[in-house]
């Protein structure tokens, strides 16, 4: 950027002048006004809307040259622009609604001399307030063409698609579509390209939409003078979303995180019209840095609760943000009372499942067929492998739903439980061999877990996995996951990651979807195959997932360690745990080995833990009067 000493300085002085009066106020707005019709102002606006219209201009044949020449000749020899180069500079800047804080506030910033040059602009406002958009700039097709046919909202893929063929038959209307998502792909390039954004989150947790709310937020901080504030209202992404991590990292070392409040929009209490299960935030911070420990409430449902929560917030410190999260800096919503000491007690014990310690068998993630993106890859025919969706599975149950009737949200699916003759892998869809993507590879040939990517927070249960067979492929809503040559770290895995004390940890950090950064976060025991506490998990979970023919390969593969006794290919293993009841009870077993003998938790801090899950426990109230759950696994608790 160039100095513009003449504009501060009159700037400066309009400034200084008295506002007592309305004669007063009307004589500085007519000198702002004069300032910024000045041949020094004018001049000094093209050369800032023709640096930003270098980097979103169409780079093309036949399009005018916006470039880094064009930028120095608009801001030092204006005349030698061509007429095509000051029109289209014109024309991006009102397309884009170019705004140049230094030149719009003269007053606020200033430019920093070094040495006679410039070296930066300073200063900023005292106080910046928001509530910015939380849109995704990424292109919506069903949004942009539903202006066209509203009815396309409410069609199937496959009428969607037909009816977007059929608008895009105007030549007007495809025109207008490629235009907006060529405006759409330049705003990304210049958040990425320009430098005037730098708070990204760094590898795989950046990947993914941008999210226009972290654009904002970025500017409020870096907006404020050395002892202003900021404060927004922002998705609950800010706290706990793996692309926020870049903007976290700053408010904790250079900023004071002064207030972190974690709503809820329970019946639509604070947005009607939008769902009420969504989270949001409110934060603020100030300068200067760094964040030792900061108040957070979350949870806020109305008015009343977040007059408390902000009377009687949690302490929370950075400190014990990086053990939990030390990658993403995802901060887990905490609770008043015993919440913070069991979360940090559980964090303590074991390394973050997506550590890699030496020695180790080292997890491989894989979404192995979007359902979006990769449509054209699965159908109904008889001859493909089985597609597994989220739905489709439950804790230690790869069968938990069938597919009877209809397409897409029109589906039919039946729970189906244990004992029925009826229970069987249905699925919606298949894929024929032929079509598997290449990056699959022989996966489909190998056991691997899958656990369903949707949930929420106030779920019964918000992870729930199972191991699936060879011979299928997992959709985007069925990760999966594998480990090299350590087939009984699927036991292990399994256990862990349906158990209450995980999901207490996951409950935290999830909105709507289980990300494998979320699960590498999480705290996962790294037991010796001659563990005799892994031993007596491993027999429970092979009893509990081996329920089926297609699963007597894993059994065997487990009776290799002296686990279980052999059985014949596609035999169910007389010990498979089919009835209802004695799954309830190995499953509350496991949980409290698990909560005593991996996690080192008392009975008091378990009893605490099972408090926090209200769906199961209402559910349960509602069918036999008690919260039976709780009952057992406390009753194991005493025993194992």
């Amino acid at each position: 950027a160039a100095a513009h000493p003449e504009l501060d300085r009159r700037g400066a002085e309009i400034e200084a002048l008295p506002d007592d009066t309305t004669a007063q106020v009307a004589k500085k707005e007519t000198l702002f006004h004069s300032l910024e019709t000045s041949g020094a102002s004018l001049k000094a606006h093209l050369a800032a809307d023709a640096w930003c219209a270098a980097i979103v201009s169409v780079k093309a044949p036949g399009r005018p040259a916006i470039t880094d020449d064009t930028v120095r000749t608009a801001g030092e020899n204006p005349a030698g622009l061509t007429t095509e180069q000051r029109i289209e500079i014109e024309l991006l800047a009102d397309e884009y609604q170019f705004v140049h804080w230094h030149l719009a506030f003269p007053q606020i910033f200033r430019v920093d001399l070094d040495e006679g040059g410039p070296a930066g602009w300073v200063g900023g406002f005292d106080l910046l307030l928001g509530n910015p958009p939380w849109d995704t700039l990424s292109p919506d097709a069903k949004e942009f063409f539903s202006a066209y046919e509203p009815q396309i909202r409410f069609q199937k893929r496959d009428e969607q698609n037909a009816t977007i063929e059929r608008l895009e038959e105007s030549t007007a209307i495809s025109d207008t579509w490629g235009k907006h998502r060529r405006h759409l792909f330049a705003l990304v390039h210049f958040i990425k390209a320009s430098g005037r954004y730098r708070m990204f989150a760094q590898g795989n947790l950046g990947k993914g939409d941008f999210n226009v709310y972290r654009m904002f937020v970025e500017t409020a901080l870096t907006m404020t003078n050395e002892s202003g504030w900021a404060a927004q209202v922002a998705p609950s992404g800010l706290y706990n979303g793996a692309n926020a991590a870049g903007i976290r990292r700053e408010l904790f070392e250079a900023f004071q995180l002064r207030r972190l409040v974690g709503l809820v929009n329970n019946g639509g209490y604070w947005f009607p019209g939008v769902h009420p299960t969504f989270r949001f935030a409110i934060y603020s911070a100030s300068q200067p840095g760094p964040t030792g420990s900061f108040p957070v409430s979350f949870g806020v449902k109305d008015a009343s609760m977040l007059v408390s929560a902000m009377a009687d917030p949690v302490m929370l410190s950075v400190e014990a943000v990086r053990a939990q999260s030390p990658d993403a800096l995802a901060i887990s919503e905490t609770k008043p009372g015993p919440d913070a000491d069991i979360t940090a007690k559980i964090y303590s014990v074991w390394p973050p499942f997506g550590e890699k310690v030496s020695g180790e068998p080292f997890r491989r993630f894989q979404r192995e067929i979007d359902m979006g993106a990769d449509r054209n890859l699965f159908d109904d025919r008889s001859d493909g492998l089985p597609l597994y969706e989220g739905r489709m599975i439950d804790q230690y149950d790869h069968r938990a739903k069938a597919y009877r009737s209809g397409r897409g949200r029109a589906a039919v699916w039946e729970v189906v439980e244990f004992g029925s003759d009826q229970k069987a892998i249905v699925p919606q869809w298949r894929v024929r061999p032929k079509d598997v993507p290449a990056k699959v590879g022989e996966r489909v040939d190998r056991y691997r877990i899958a656990f369903c990517d949707v949930t929420a927070p106030d779920a019964q249960r918000s992870l729930v996995a199972a191991l699936v067979p060879p011979g299928v492929i997992c959709g985007h809503t069925a990760p999966t996951i594998t480990f090299e040559e350590a087939d009984w770290r699927y036991a292990l895995f399994l256990a862990t990651a349906n158990s209450f004390v995980a999901d207490f940890i996951i409950r935290k950090k999830v909105t709507l979807h289980v990300t494998i950064s979320i699960l590498d976060s999480l705290p996962f025991p790294r037991l010796e195959v001659e563990d005799p506490v892994l031993a007596q998990l491993a027999i429970l979970v092979s009893r509990l997932t081996c329920t089926s023919p297609e699963m007597s390969g894993f059994w065997n593969a487990m009776s290799g360690y002296g686990w279980c006794e052999p059985v014949s290919d596609g035999a169910v293993p007389k010990d498979a745990l089919i009835g209802e009841a004695v799954r309830h009870e190995a499953r509350s077993e496991i949980d409290a080995i698990l909560a005593k003998h991996i996690y080192g938790l008392n009975r008091i801090e378990l009893a605490y833990i099972l408090d926090q899950f209200p769906a199961l426990e209402r559910r349960e109230l509602k069918a036999n009067g008690s919260f039976a759950t709780r009952d057992r696994v406390l009753g194991w608790f005493d025993r194992v």
